[in-house]
């Protein structure tokens, strides 16, 4: 996927113009995709891959410095902590590596953090070979459809602080989870106080429509971009109205030595996030009806 910075891109291609072979650590094939892990330029990495599909990198970290964040999109995701003060419950939607709910459980050791994965293979692989652990009381993980577990969590009357929503295949986001329906359905489970944040593209012919959808469940919404144009953006929505951008300063200056531990500079984060309507606002919105992602994520 378009997950990787531009300039790690580069150095990958590169490596691999050059010769340079990538060591599978291991390889399993699941109800959905092969599922990978590799080493190369001093990363370690999750892939998913599809017949007569290129090698689509979910999760990366760095081998001597694990804590140094890989991606843009990791960097980004940071940005919740300028919401967030001390949040009981997240749910995150999309597991991944677990590199996201590794640092959040650093960041917010008292947080319980829930996260659901569909692919039982992927969350096998991040125990193994990404440091995530769910075996602490304050960590539970289900393998299940997102959308699935998120309409039995309304009935049950949970609520949660801080929602990621990073579920990928290899293809994009599922489409049953980019409609406006679903949205509402999250909206549901955050707390009057919470954050929702979704990883989502910048650079893709679903970007219109995408905004419009968020913003007619949400209203205002900040959207993160470290690079102008490139790959991954964040989205940051609530259900009661979002700060100012300079009643969040104060945040940042407290969270700058923090951040920077993980090597994401605070104030370069500041200045990539923006409430500006960017979008065609005329863009149809996705519902369970209209939703042709796969059509449109290129």
């Amino acid at each position: 996927m378009l997950k990787i910075l531009s300039l790690l891109t580069s150095i990958i291609l590169f490596f691999a113009a050059n010769g340079v072979q990538a060591k599978t650590i291991e390889k399993k094939r699941s109800l959905y995709q092969n599922v990978y892990v590799v080493e190369e330029h001093g990363m370690r990495c999750l892939r998913f891959r599809k017949k007569n599909k290129n090698d689509l990198s979910q999760s990366c970290i760095f081998l001597d410095t694990p804590e140094k964040l890989v991606f843009t999109y990791y960097k980004q995701a940071m940005g919740v902590t300028y919401f967030l003060d001390n949040p009981k419950n997240i749910l995150i939607v999309g597991l991944g590596g677990g590199i996201l709910a590794n640092t959040y459980a650093e960041v917010y050791p008292q947080a319980h953090i829930t996260s659901v994965e569909i692919d039982e293979v992927v969350a096998e692989m991040a125990k193994k070979h990404f440091g995530y652990d769910d075996s602490a009381a304050n960590k539970e993980t289900h393998v299940r459809d997102g959308r699935v577990f998120v309409k039995r969590a309304i009935k049950k009357g949970l609520k949660y602080d801080l929602i990621l929503l990073d579920a990928f295949n290899s293809d994009y986001i599922p489409e049953h989870m980019m409609t406006k329906e679903y949205l509402e359905e999250v909206k549901q489970l955050v707390t009057d106080d919470g954050i929702i944040m979704a990883n989502t593209f910048s650079s893709s012919k679903l970007f219109d429509h995408e905004s419009a959808t968020y913003h007619s469940v949400f209203g205002e919404m900040y959207q993160i971009m470290l690079h102008e144009g490139k790959t991954n953006r964040v989205i940051i929505v609530n259900k009661n109205g979002l700060p100012e951008k300079k009643d969040l300063l104060p945040k940042v200056n407290q969270m700058k030595g923090e951040l920077n531990y993980y090597g994401v500079d605070a104030f370069a984060l500041y200045d990539a996030m923006s409430k500006d309507v960017n979008w065609n606002t005329k863009a149809k919105i996705l519902t369970d009806q209209f939703s042709p992602a796969n059509l449109l994520k290129d």
